[in-house]
């Protein structure tokens, strides 16, 4: 898997997980530069220096700042792993409801991160796949995030009812406003697609559902501004009880 952009690649040699090599064209130079390369002589990954026309070519035509890794395959989780391999420090998962736009999986994922979510939740289908664009969207956050592929989503979020967890669904009008919403000590965050929202499979297991307020007759947000609020109004009550 290809890891383009400066930020993405540090994150990517900072997480620990495997990477073959780092190439940096020739020229590119700057602090975050300086400490991806340091960072990959620490972990002993090769970094190739590259001529401008051969990064021209090689690198592609991506936003890809001056460099480019290449990691293994992104792995991913099971369901079965929540709680083992998968360690439940905040009791907080978010699930993608056939969100198929790499940006908002990748925007997602990194929000998800920084506010102390314990993972994501995909399904194998209808789900956008783990491209570079998600990667790059994520500033490469994505790779120290848990990402638990599931065959079907509305089975997998049964089975975590029947493990504790409440399931709660964000809708665009219907549901109870975030700014009294109550949330359990284990909550899984449902986001639906954009346009269409939850699909109706989800929306049955759902125990509750939670709207944004918004002001100035705006309709809806989209679906990573939407999962960065609601998921930071989760973290800031848990840490004002």
């Amino acid at each position: 898997m290809r890891v383009i952009g400066r930020k993405p690649v540090l994150e990517l040699l900072q997480s620990g997980k495997p990477v073959q090599r780092v190439q940096v064209a020739l020229g590119t130079q700057g602090r975050i530069i300086g400490e991806i390369i340091a960072e990959a002589k620490k972990r002993k990954v090769r970094v190739d220096r590259v001529p401008p026309n051969v990064a021209k070519k090689a690198f592609g035509s991506g936003n890809h700042q001056g460099v480019v890794a290449e990691a293994a395959p992104m792995e991913l989780r099971e369901l079965k792993d929540l709680g083992k391999a998968i360690p439940v420090q905040h009791g907080l998962l978010i699930a993608l409801d056939e969100v198929t736009d790499p940006h908002h999986v990748g925007s997602v994922a990194r929000s998800a991160l920084a506010a102390g979510c314990d993972g994501l939740i995909l399904p194998s289908r209808r789900s956008a796949p783990l491209t570079d664009t998600v990667l790059k969207t994520s500033a490469g956050t994505i790779t120290r995030l848990p990402v638990i592929q599931v065959g079907n989503l509305s089975d997998a979020l049964i089975r975590l009812q029947k493990e504790g967890w409440w399931i709660h669904g964000a809708t665009g009008g219907s549901g109870e406003s975030l700014w009294t919403h109550g949330w359990d000590d284990r909550t899984v965050l449902v986001i639906g697609s954009e346009g269409k929202g939850l699909s109706q499979r989800a929306r049955k297991v759902c125990d509750s559902f939670v709207q944004i307020p918004l002001a100035n007759e705006v309709e809806s947000l989209s679906v990573s501004a939407s999962a960065a609020v609601i998921l930071f109004d989760i973290a800031r009550r848990r840490r004002e009880a």
